[in-house]
């Protein structure tokens, strides 16, 4: 919220610059009256027109910030057909909420890294979220690989003070 106050602040400015210019230029006591009605009645739809955003689902085409994100870790999806995608993307600290155009192989996609990733015990990443290509070659959904296991420390591994453990073939004499 606090960047929509400062961009709030921006427009105001502007708009402000730009009334004044235009009441030195009106003749009219009329045309000066209507200028300043339009002005105050600006500021209010100004202010309330993004903050009416912050809860609903952002095209992924408008988001400009995060043009060069790599890739997001999808949070949550919902798939209305023949309408969007929803998302909740988690790429910076904070999770945000996208819309991506409906497409069914692109639904397909996301379902199944869902249930790899729920296999794995990890969670569905999104690739180049925010690009503009039509390029469907690679899928832009996938599932994080199962993390490694921890290595077993072996009783007589050279690395715990152990001679270590030596392969013998067998019917090859020691």
């Amino acid at each position: 919220m606090e960047s929509l106050t400062v961009l709030f602040g921006f427009v105001a400015i502007v708009a402000l610059l730009l009334v004044l210019s235009a009441l030195r230029w009106a003749r009219h006591r009329m045309a000066r009256a209507i200028i300043l009605v339009l002005f105050a009645l600006m500021l209010p739809a100004v202010y309330a027109a993004p903050a009416t955003l912050l809860g609903r689902a952002k095209p992924v085409t408008l988001e400009w910030l995060g043009a060069h994100v790599e890739e997001a870790t999808v949070l949550s999806s919902t798939v209305v057909e023949n309408e969007a995608i929803y998302l909740t993307l988690l790429w910076q600290q904070e999770p945000n909420l996208y819309r991506l155009p409906w497409d069914r192989r692109m639904a397909e996609q996301l379902q199944e890294a869902q249930r790899e990733a729920q296999r794995n015990g990890t969670q569905p990443m999104m690739r180049l979220p925010f690009e503009r290509s039509w390029d469907d070659r690679e899928p832009r959904f996938y599932a994080q690989p199962q993390p490694k296991m921890p290595d077993k420390p072996y009783q007589n591994s050279p690395g715990n003070g152990g001679p270590g453990i030596e392969f013998q073939h067998p019917g090859q004499p020691t």
